[in-house]
């Protein structure tokens, strides 16, 4: 006995406006993402030329990969589009971790 497959339309949500959803226009962010994934190539770069270099190697590392982070989680992650509460649960932790590690460092430098 074949089992048979139903698929059910699924239903779109109508704008706040109440316009049909076959009538609002579809918004491409694809030379937003285009843009940062530029931005993080481009960082990356500088991450890998940071390691070469002696003078403070590691805040620059931690500020490029701290930059990076944010890039991603506000565009891939689409915090930028969340309310505010949101992208601080975020970026509030990363800058405690940043200072936290400079912090650290200063002590192991010593």
């Amino acid at each position: 006995m074949a089992t048979e497959s139903t698929h059910l339309p699924v239903p779109h949500s109508a704008p706040a406006d109440g316009t049909p959803p076959e009538h609002t226009a579809h918004v491409s962010h694809d030379g937003v993402y285009r843009l940062v994934y530029v931005l993080l190539v481009i960082l990356t770069g500088l991450e890998l030329m940071a390691t070469y270099t002696g003078v403070l190697r590691i805040p620059v590392l931690i500020i490029l990969g701290a930059t990076k982070a944010i890039l991603v989680a506000a565009f891939f992650m689409h915090l930028r589009y969340e309310k505010p509460f949101l992208p601080l649960v975020f970026v509030g932790p990363v800058i405690i971790s940043v200072l936290a590690v400079l912090a650290v460092q200063q002590l192991v430098l010593r």
